[in-house]
Formats: C-alpha cells, structure tokens, sequence
C-alpha cells in the first residue's frame, strides 16, 4: 500500500479501481503463494535443514545440506537452468512451463536472500523473462511476518491495536486472494500488498495477537473486506474514492480519529502527525521535471519558471485533491494521492508522507517564487484503519473490536 514505510507502515496503495472479489472459497483459505521475486535472472536458494529440488510433481534434480544453496538462471527468455553454486555447467535446463520445487525436509524454512521462510519455494518463468520466486506458506504463518513488518512491536499498553491490526491483515490477504494470478501467486512480499519478510521480525507480541483472533475476519456483504490501513491519518481518515480511482465503498469512509470534537487525535502520538517540508524554487521546478512526467505526461515538457503552487481541489475530507503548478511555459496538475510520488522530500529520494497539508508560496522583492513551503498532517494514503490512530486508542482503554468498529464502518467479524 505504501512505498517502504518505516514500521509503524501501511498497506500497499494500488493507483487502480479496486478488482474483483477473487473466486476462491475463503473460507477454506489455508496456503498462500506469495510473490518474492519476479523477473530475477538469478536466484540463490537453500534449505535450513536437508532439502530437495525437482520439477512439481517430478523426480528429484538434487538434494542439499543445510544451508547449502542452489543457483536457478534464466537469461532473458531462455531455459531455466540448474547450477551447483560454485560450478559452471548446468544439472538440469527446463522450458517456460515448468516450475521448480524446493522442499525443505522435518519442517525447515526456505531460504533466499539472507532470510528465511516458513513453507517451500516454487520457481517458474516470468514473462517475459527472468525468473519468478514464490513462496508457498500457510496464511497463519504469513500473517506472523505482517504483523510484526507493518505495525512494528509497540509497547504491551497498545497490544489491543495489535490484535486490531491482525484481524485487518487477516481480512485484507483474504479479501485479496489470487489478486497477482497472472503473475503465478496471491500477493506481493512488498509494500505493494503487505510487507512479508520471512522469520526475520516474527516476535512473541504478534504471535499472540494472531492466537487472540485465531480466524476472525471483518466481512461485508457476505465477504472479507479489502482492508486497507496506513500508518498516521493525521487527525481524520479519508474516504477511498476521495483518495484512488475506486467506487464509493461502505466501510472506507472517512472517520474522526478522536473521540469527539474539542478531544485530542488518537494519532498525535506519531512522530508525523504535524510535519513541514521547504524547497528553494529551483529545487522544487527540478523535482517535478524527474518525477512528474510519471504523474503526469505533461511533466516531460516542464520548462521555463516557476510561477505559483497552489491546491485547486480538496477532498470533502480536507486532502489535496488537485494540486495546481504554473511556470512561465503554462500550466499542469497533479491528481490524488499520486501527488506524494511527484513531491520528494528535500534533499532524498522519500515521496511526500501524505496529501493532507496546505502549501503556499514564498517570494522575493520582485515577485517571484523563492520557497515553497508545505505543512503536512499524518504519514500514508489514509485509508481505513489508522496504526498510531489505533495504538492511541488501545491506550484509551478501548479493545480491538472498538478499534475496528471505528475505523471500519458496516462490517462485522466473523469467525472462518
């Protein structure tokens, strides 16, 4: 949902209409394949206890100590080949339609890039090339690494918004099952869906959380509900359709983050619930010319002066809907939470924290534009529960059904 947030995080941010509820039966939801890799030319994979490699459904192609690793290559749309590290000629060379299977032995964990993962690996053909590296895991598995990766370990005195935060990545991973399909599995690993790292954060805090709310799922409508959260609203949560290009949706409304006019946000104990950000003139003009054209074609074009910034459109929830730059070769615009990607913070490479912030121009004796200065509220799109939000109210003395009462309008939970 977000890009790389430092935890407390998000979940990831599709730009496009929400899909279609997957056809699969939730309810008998019990492995998941997720996304690790997808076009690598090269993967170095191993077991942590004694494994073995073969095509799926096949014969053995070699066996491994623990620890010892195996090299898959696939140059360009070529074979998929199967090295001995260390040696030069491949074992095995296979088609784009094969999958590999490695399978570690007396329950040990896959391993890839320095970490290590519950379940097996499956490797098959990308298209269209490279390799694609999924792994297959159960989901209460998985959810132990999205806790801990998406929310952090906060003190014991927010572990309500803990539990909160599992029954929404429970109901988001299957609300969302099959969403990658064309690509061979169910999620990304990244900040594109949820934030999945293998063994690496799992901890006793979180663990607990997914045992105090073994199976439970926020349902409407008769299915688990696409639930989306981000790290600090800023004082108000935004309605999806005010932020992405999605249809009006019951239970991603905008919402308060406090409990009643005059009290203080639930969310102000996050480092980001008030922020600010300057750029001279000639930096800002310089940033929208890299990373506009992205947002917007026009960008390409962006030449001349700076003229004005300013917010032509808010969101009924006091988000910038529309953010309007002129210079002296014309005018463009910048739409919805897309806006963060065209603004960087100054002096990196991090997109801005949120679009809840006013901007306003600073100029010279003759008029022109010296410093832009955004003041900023809440960190991610916004969108459905809010962590520091809901680690505030676990404070308050309220528990994880209240949290997500709160956040989730017209839902119920229901057990799988």
């Amino acid at each position: 949902m977000e890009p790389a947030p430092l935890p407390p995080g998000g979940a990831p941010a599709p730009s496009q209409p929400a899909p279609a509820p997957a056809p699969v039966d939730w309810h008998a939801a019990i492995r998941l394949r997720i996304g690790l890799a997808v076009g690598a030319p090269r993967l170095r994979i191993a077991g942590s206890r004694e494994w073995v490699l073969r095509p799926l459904g096949g014969k053995q192609i070699l066996g491994g100590a623990a620890g010892a690793r195996v090299v898959v290559t696939r140059e360009g749309a070529g074979t998929i080949d199967v090295f001995r590290e260390g040696e030069p000629e491949p074992i095995w060379s296979g088609g784009v339609g094969d999958t590999l299977e490695l399978v570690p032995e007396r329950e040990g964990f896959s391993g890839w890039s320095g970490n290590w993962y519950r379940g097996s690996f499956r490797v098959h053909a990308s298209y269209p090339e490279g390799l694609t590296l999924v792994n297959e895991v159960g989901l209460e598995s998985y959810l132990r690494s999205v806790l801990p990766n998406e929310i952090g370990t906060p003190p014991e005195s927010d572990f309500e918004a803990v539990k909160a935060q599992a029954v929404a990545a429970r109901s988001y991973t299957l609300a969302y099952l099959g969403r990658r399909a064309g690509l061979g599995f169910d999620l990304y690993a990244s900040v594109e869906d949820q934030v999945y790292a293998g063994k690496t954060r799992e901890n006793p805090q979180s663990d607990r959380a997914l045992e105090a709310t073994r199976g439970e799922v926020l349902i409407s409508d008769g299915r688990p509900i696409r639930a989306l959260y981000s790290s600090a609203c800023g004082g108000r949560t935004a309605n999806v359709e005010d932020v992405w290009p999605w249809n009006w949706t019951s239970y991603l409304r905008s919402v308060r983050d406090d409990s009643g006019p005059g009290t203080e946000a639930y969310c102000s104990l996050s480092s980001n619930f008030r922020w600010r950000e300057e750029w001279d003139a000639a930096s800002f003009l310089a940033m929208l010319r890299q990373y506009g054209p992205a947002e917007n074609g026009a960008g390409a074009s962006l030449t001349g002066d700076l003229l004005d910034v300013r917010v032509d459109k808010r969101s009924r929830c006091g988000r910038v809907q529309d953010l309007g730059v002129s210079t002296t070769s014309g005018d463009m615009a910048f739409h919805g939470d897309r806006i963060r990607w065209a603004l960087r913070r100054p002096g990196s490479t991090a997109i801005l924290r949120s679009i809840f912030f006013k901007i306003g121009v600073i100029r010279g004796e003759d008029g022109a534009p010296t410093k832009i200065v955004a003041t900023g509220a809440g960190n991610g799109h916004g969108i459905g529960l809010c962590q520091w939000g809901a680690m505030g109210m676990a404070r308050a003395g309220r528990d994880y059904r209240e949290i997500l009462g709160h956040y989730y309008k017209s839902t119920r939970l229901e057990r799988m």
